[in-house]
């Protein structure tokens, strides 16, 4: 992997992936992954919401 792909990578520009293979693999990271998702989702739309009410 050259630096430009890990930069991109870190970037959110390229799919990542191992994390696919990792996850199929691996029933907690899964979880992880599922619940950072949920939480970040959560706290996308705590902040429209309060956008929303100024």
């Amino acid at each position: 992997m050259g630096l430009i792909e890990a930069i991109l990578i870190s970037l959110g520009l390229l799919p990542a992936k191992e994390l696919g293979k990792s996850m199929k693999q691996s029933k907690t990271l899964t979880i992880m992954v599922i619940i950072g998702l949920v939480f970040v989702g959560g706290f996308g739309l705590f902040l429209f919401n309060m956008a929303g009410i100024q």
